[in-house]
């Protein structure tokens, strides 16, 4: 690691943070309700941008060309951050452009999912870009729905960075040990202002990590076909099943699936907190979204026991998705009659 580089960096962001929330420039406040479980004062949405620079000194010359690709996303969150694109279905179609472009310029293809019948279906070029896209979509826009409590996605994406390089898994593409390391304490800057309410990753932040890290794991699984596939599903599935989950949830409700709301798994978390334990919200948000990472940093400790095996992979999958369903019916009863008295 490059100790001067690195606080150089660390102090650059602090100066221009203080800048940003002195200024009110970047403002996180656009009145939406699903935005206010912290506090009512506008944050700067400058995390996402911060990650897209430190991540370019780092691996731009590792990356090359997909580094454009994974500025692109950046730049689709960014200007969203920046209300110049409003609309989510024009997002969700750059996004595609973008996935899609990016997969059939590096033939980025699922090598196996261990069911034959699935696998024989993803011989299909077509079908296995679509189906890759698909995924990538799904790790992309679910990272963004559970950005709603503080250090919840950063923590989140430090946990898997931290599990696949004390694996060793990031040998297979291969990237620098040093590099990574210097990575990871960047993340867990992130994390601490985040922590401290002076900066959120904002979509530009949340897409970033979403989609660096689908197609990160997507590579090491590729490159080393001994790895389940259902490891790598595990160490996403929770963006990737709170999206799918809400979207069901909301269509069984006739609502669109892609308007916000304050029903999600970690808002409906953080409001019982709030309302049980913590009066302060920002004590409720940052215990919320703790455990929620706690949890997280539990299973993963359990499945790193055999990553090649799938039936492990399988089972834990089961367990968290009948613990995620069990605690939201749990909490949202508790909420709507919270709500109505």
């Amino acid at each position: 690691m490059n100790y001067f580089l690195f606080l150089f960096l660390v102090l650059s962001i602090l100066i221009v943070n203080i800048f940003l929330i002195k200024r009110n420039y970047f403002p996180s406040i656009s009145g939406d309700s699903h935005q206010k479980l912290t506090s009512n004062n506008s944050i700067p949405l400058s995390g996402g941008v911060y990650l897209i620079i430190i991540f370019f000194v780092h691996f731009y010359s590792q990356t090359g060309l997909l580094f454009f690709f994974i500025f692109a996303m950046f730049l689709i969150g960014l200007l969203s951050d920046i209300k110049i694109i409003n609309s989510a279905k024009l997002r969700i179609i750059l996004q595609f452009i973008v996935i899609f472009s990016l997969i059939i310029f590096f033939d980025l293809k699922i090598l196996s999912t261990r069911i034959a019948l699935f696998d024989k279906l993803l011989e299909s070029n077509f079908i296995n870009y679509l189906f890759v896209s698909f995924c990538i979509l799904i790790i992309v826009n679910g990272s963004n729905f559970i950005d709603g409590l503080n250090t919840l996605v950063i923590g989140y994406y430090s946990i898997i960075t931290i599990i696949i390089y004390k694996i060793n898994l990031l040998s297979v593409i291969p990237i620098d040990s040093g590099l990574v390391l210097s990575w990871i304490s960047f993340l867990l800057f992130i994390y601490l202002l985040n922590l401290f309410n002076k900066l959120f990753l904002g979509d530009s932040g949340t897409y970033f990590l979403g989609f660096s890290y689908a197609i990160l794991l997507i590579m090491i699984h590729n490159k080393n076909l001994s790895i389940s596939p259902f490891f790598i599903i595990l160490l996403l599935w929770y963006p990737g099943f709170e999206i799918l989950f809400s979207i069901i949830r909301k269509i069984n409700s006739k609502i669109s699936p892609l308007s916000p709301d304050t029903e999600h798994l970690h808002q409906i978390i953080f409001i019982y907190l709030n309302r049980t334990f913590f009066k302060k919200k920002i004590y409720a948000n940052i215990i919320s979204a703790n455990i929620i990472n706690l949890y997280n940093i539990i299973i993963f400790c359990i499945a790193i026991n055999d990553v090649s095996k799938t039936g492990l992979q399988i089972m834990l999958i089961m367990i968290n998705i009948s613990i995620y369903i069990i605690t939201y019916f749990t909490l949202i009863k508790n909420y709507k009659l919270s709500s109505k008295s």
